[in-house]
């Protein structure tokens, strides 16, 4: 019974995107193959930094992202400890706002700093490592070469360019992206629905949106250490 709801709202919404990109705007349909030479995926840059930096419990070996360890115990910190001075506040504050730019060794030390431990366990924690997101497979029988699972759809209409440029008439914009991407990530969090229903995340437009997620693994929302297969499409 999922699996058939899942497949009928899978085709409703290809249908409407269908027809509004390809019937209504006159675009050409592309669906390129979910397997990609690795050296696409090299020019690209998502070999070398398609990363989130991990860390394990040392004992149990359970993953984590290091980014939301910390920004968790910042977050909680601001909110529910009245005794931190000014001080201390400004830079929980600032180690919010540069998060995302911090190196492994920052958030290392960082996490050290403030003797952030494995939340389910309170074991120590390893350094941060990064961890690449995309499936790794071999194409061909000699399995010599390399290729990953796309993460992403554009890089199908990247690749093939010239030749879609040409078929339409060397017109732009010529191409709606259908498909899927595949994605190996840890903590997907089970919140962005939520979130999306009560507006505690930005809104594109006001223009009506449909949110379609699905989380394979069924993780408690807030859950960081389990790992989640989600979706989101929007026209």
């Amino acid at each position: 019974m999922l699996l058939q709801a899942a497949r009928a709202a899978d085709y409703s919404i290809g249908s409407k995107l269908l027809q509004h990109f390809v019937l209504d705007q006159n675009m050409l349909e592309v669906d390129c193959p979910c397997v990609t030479p690795e050296v696409v995926l090299k020019a690209s840059g998502h070999v070398d930094k398609f990363t989130d930096l991990m860390v394990k419990d040392e004992k149990t070996g359970t993953c984590y992202r290091a980014d939301h360890l910390l920004k968790y115990f910042c977050s909680e910190k601001l909110q529910k400890d009245l005794s931190i001075t000014t001080k201390e506040a400004t830079e929980l504050k600032r180690i919010l706002a540069v998060l995302d730019d911090l190196s492994a060794e920052e958030l290392g030390a960082k996490l050290k700093e403030y003797d952030i431990t494995a939340p389910d366990t309170k074991n120590p924690l390893s350094d941060p490592y990064p961890f690449n997101l995309m499936f790794q497979t071999s194409i061909g029988p000699s399995g010599l070469s390399p290729g990953f699972m796309r993460p992403e759809t554009a890089q199908g209409i990247f690749v093939n360019f010239n030749d879609l440029y040409y078929y339409n008439g060397n017109k732009l914009p010529f191409a709606a992206q259908i498909g899927q991407a595949f994605r190996n990530e840890v903590g997907g969090r089970n919140t962005v629905l939520s979130d999306a229903i009560h507006r505690k995340i930005p809104f594109v437009s006001d223009l009506p949106t449909i949110i379609f997620g699905a989380d394979v693994t069924h993780p408690q929302p807030g859950e960081d250490s389990g790992p989640s297969i989600a979706a989101v499409i929007n026209y």
